[in-house]
Parts: structure tokens; sequence; C-alpha cells
């Protein structure tokens, strides 16, 4: 598994690069967010881990293109580490498709166990299924989602949230469910970021209107209409 590790301070670039290296995996550095870009084109890494504020091109807005032209960079898992702690800076990274956000100072353990939880994750997975819902239809081989007959272009995590409600038909989920499969939350977001994404799958879909049903007070559940 490869690991591209975005950073401008050498010391925690290299103190990163270490742990990541002792725990088996294979590790590429980058000082700035256009060489980080270039390295993730050429190899295709697996996961990321990215500072915020970078010289060039800053970790926002390299998470936007990478996850914008995923097929292009290879859609890697994206671990924001970063000293901009401010609740509405978290919430913010994980709505432009970054995974997991961690703030500095950071214990390098944690970060290979969050690194590990995610790559071994990915290696499980068996991408065979096909879901169906109403006119919805997800194949996740080609990771695509038809709606009418006609395929729609969802974000990872719309994609992510939508596959869950359909998995979990005629269940309630609850948001702190909710986050910690679709954005593998280990902190308190707040309900914002579920709501948003729930309105922006009404939106592309508008008969999810009349089928996620919202309990007040608890979370969400997709149901057929009646």
């Amino acid at each position: 598994m490869k690991i591209l590790v975005v950073e401008d301070d050498k010391e925690i670039q290299e103190l990163i690069a270490y742990f990541l290296t002792n725990a088996g995996y294979e590790v590429d550095k980058a000082g700035d967010g256009l060489e980080g870009l270039k390295l993730l084109k050429e190899k295709k890494h697996n996961l990321v881990v990215l500072d915020i504020m970078l010289p060039n091109l800053d970790g926002k807005n390299f998470t936007k293109i990478v996850k914008g032209i995923s097929s292009e960079y290879g859609d890697p898992i994206i671990i924001m580490l970063t000293a901009k702690t401010e609740i509405d800076d978290v919430l913010e990274g994980l709505e432009i498709g970054a995974d997991d956000y961690m703030k500095k100072p950071f214990d390098p353990r944690e970060l290979v166990l969050r690194v590990n939880k995610f790559l071994n994750g990915r290696k499980k997975e068996q991408i065979t299924e096909k879901y169906r819902f109403e006119n919805i239809e997800i194949d996740e081989s080609r990771h695509t989602v038809t709606y009418c007959g006609e395929e729609i272009e969802l974000s990872k995590k719309e994609y992510d949230l939508l596959l869950l409600l359909i998995q979990n038909k005629d269940l309630v989920i609850t948001r702190e469910q909710i986050l910690d499969k679709v954005w593998n939350s280990n902190y308190y977001t707040g309900d914002r970021t579920v709501d948003v994404y729930i309105s922006k799958l009404r939106d592309k879909m508008p008969e999810l209107v009349q089928c996620i049903k919202t309990v007040k007070g608890v979370g969400y559940k997709l149901e057929e209409k009646r």
C-alpha cells in the first residue's frame, strides 16, 4: 500500500514518514500541494496524509481537485492533518471530501492506527454488488449510480451515504452511525453535515424526497413509496 505525505514542515513530514514506513507502508513525501498532486497522479497512492496550510496549493483546493477528478488521481483516502482546529474548519474539510481529520499536535501512533483502519478496510472490500431501490441502481463494480435510467454524478460522500441508506432500507440509521460509516468521524461534528448531504441527495434524485424519512431527534430511514 502506497501513502503520500504532503506536509511543508520538514520535521513533521519526516516523523510521519518514519512511523508509516515502520508500519510497512511505501511512503512518498511532498513539501507543497502542486508537488503532491504531481506525485499522486504518477503513482496513484492509496492514501494521502495532507496538511491544509501548504505553499502553492493549499490542502482544501488539493482535496477539491483530487475528489473532483477521482479517476485521474486513483480516488485515494485523504486524512487531513492540520493546526486549523475550529469546528467550521473540520466541517469544511469533511464536506469537500476529506475522509478523516486529525488535529495538531498529534500522536503519530494514532495516525498509524487510523491509516491501518482505512487501508485494511479497503483491502477487504469486495465490490461486486448491485443495489436497486425504486428507480435508483448502484453498481459497485463500476462505482456508478443510475436514476430513472440515466447515470448521475455524485460525490464520494453522496455515493457512500446513498449506498448506506439503501443497504439499510427500512431501518432507522442515527446521525452518529452515518458519521461513523460515511465520514469515519472520531469526534463530534454536529448534525449539520449529515443534513446537508441528505438535502443534496434529495435535490439530485427528487424521488428520495418521499422516501428518505426524517426520524426526529434520531436520524433517517429509507422507505419505498406507498
